[in-house]
């Protein structure tokens, strides 16, 4: 099964860095956004950081949740990757116990799946178990210029709005 998914990441590696080839000449940055499934390890690597290494001119879009569900530190990808990273997503959730196999039908992914809600929400910041202060640190430390607040679904009952002021009203507690 390794040998199989080494080369599916080879192959898309490949175009993924064609393309990286081709921005870089039309002075555009190419930026790769990523989800906790990067997180499977190839010959004892993990497949984002073998994207990465073998396309040093692609930059990183770092999502902090799918990192974190992926049983990884944010803090630690985003220093890892720093100078690399000039955007990097905000995004709280709850995850109780376990990781459901169908994280994607929280997203519209899988959608004849019946929804495992009991175990992981995504929620507005400041409601979940991110370390957002550390992480807008790391961030800064790592020289983002860029720091998006995302929120897949609504949570806590509240509408789309209501999630976003939260996250504000987070953000302005923090005085960053």
């Amino acid at each position: 099964m390794e040998s199989l998914i080494s080369c599916r990441a080879y192959h898309s590696n490949v175009r993924i860095g064609i393309i990286a080839d081709a921005c870089v000449k039309h002075d555009i940055t190419l930026l790769y956004h990523n989800h906790d499934f990067e997180f499977v390890k190839i010959n004892g690597q993990y497949a984002l950081d073998l994207l990465y290494k073998e396309i040093p001119s692609l930059q990183t879009e770092i999502d902090t949740c799918w990192v974190n569900v992926a049983g990884e530190n944010p803090v630690t990808y985003i220093r890892k990757y720093s100078g690399r990273a000039p955007i990097v997503h905000l995004k709280d959730f709850v995850l109780a116990g376990y990781k459901s196999e169908h994280m994607y039908e929280l997203i519209g992914k899988d959608s004849n799946i019946n929804k495992d809600t009991g175990s992981f929400e995504f929620r507005p910041l400041g409601a979940g178990q991110q370390d957002v202060p550390s992480l807008i640190k790391a961030a800064e430390a790592a020289g983002t210029c860029w720091i998006v607040v995302e929120q897949d679904n609504l949570s806590m009952s509240k509408s789309a709005m209501d999630c976003a002021r939260t996250s504000m009203e987070y953000l302005e507690l923090l005085k960053f």
